[in-house]
């Protein structure tokens, strides 16, 4: 005879495979839509700084630079064709400059022409898959996803109400748990909705999650900083803060930014656009510091004759573009 112990003793042997939980106010924007947004927000913001301090950008083309809220072929302007190459690192970008418009090709025959036009009349190819620096960019800023995620689901758990009862499981039972619970969400309801005050016993208590910051500005200072070093930019830059120190005059902030648009002008805004748009930009850099300390010496060279005409005119031209 064959004795079932598990029947016998009122086991249950079936193996529970669920052990998942649902996510607490769960955030309806996707990692790779935020991350993808963020590199190409940023990219963006500094190829407009590139125009910005680019010489001699011929005026007639400036439109080509520019969205449009037209439906068209044209609708995205060079600066947001450019950002989305420099994000989208797999493919190639072959780009064609027709009737004072830029656009991507739009078939096979469009971009089999620009292959075999060597001369680069036709348009250009763009190529950023050695540009590896979009593919630790996007990593920092997942990170930047999972730490506003987090603060999301803080802020709104501190929305919610914690009541605590006192000897909740000594005095209250299954059997007879239904008059407590609608006391309780009644005394929530009065207190959080109607904003009335509650009757509660000694021992009882009413809470509100709290939402500590800290963390998160700390994970948010790494995560800036770890976005500034892989750009070369300032963090200012990138977070959008102004430092507001006494002693802060910003001037270091202003010379790596300097020093990192030089790179995206010289590397890629500058090739790109001389080729396409038959120009041959220079870069202007921020004179803000020598206008300064020029305020003051204008006058004296205006007054003296012994500095030549030319040179003024040259230290004008240079300070004042």
């Amino acid at each position: 005879m064959e004795l079932n112990f598990s029947k016998f003793f009122g086991t249950n042997t079936q193996q529970q495979t669920d052990f998942q939980l649902d996510i607490c106010f769960p955030w309806d924007l996707a990692q790779k839509d935020f991350t993808e947004w963020f590199c190409k927000n940023l990219y963006r913001k500094v190829l407009l700084d590139c125009y910005a301090r680019a010489a001699d950008f011929p005026q007639k083309k400036e439109s080509v630079l520019w969205d449009s809220v037209v439906n068209t072929q044209s609708a995205r302007g060079l600066v947001s064709i450019l950002a989305e190459g420099m994000t989208d690192t797999d493919h190639e970008v072959y780009l064609l400059y027709v009737n004072n418009t830029v656009r991507p090709a739009l078939n096979e025959e469009e971009r089999q022409a620009i292959l075999n036009d060597l001369t680069g009349d036709h348009g250009i190819i763009l190529s950023f898959k050695d540009f590896y620096q979009t593919k630790i960019l996007k990593q920092l800023a997942a990170l930047l996803f999972c730490a506003l995620k987090n603060a999301n689901t803080g802020l709104h758990l501190s929305q919610s109400v914690i009541l605590k009862i006192s000897g909740l499981r000594e005095n209250i039972s299954v059997l007879n748990s239904q008059g407590p619970t609608a006391q309780a969400k009644a005394l929530v309801q009065a207190l959080t909705q109607d904003g009335k005050g509650a009757m509660l016993d000694s021992g009882d208590l009413i809470e509100t999650p709290p939402f500590d910051p800290e963390p998160m500005e700390k994970t948010l200072d790494v995560i800036f900083g770890l976005i500034s070093l892989s750009t070369g930019l300032p963090r200012s830059y990138v977070d959008g803060l102004v430092n507001s120190g006494l002693s802060d005059t910003g001037e270091a902030d202003s010379l790596a930014v300097e020093r990192a648009l030089s790179f995206y002008f010289n590397s890629i805004f500058k090739p790109v656009c001389d080729k396409l748009l038959k120009c041959s930009l220079v870069y202007k850099r921020s004179s803000w510091r020598k206008f300064a300390e020029v305020a003051n010496l204008l006058p004296v060279l205006e007054a003296t004759d012994m500095v030549p005409t030319e040179y003024k005119e040259k230290l004008i031209k240079e300070v004042f573009g």
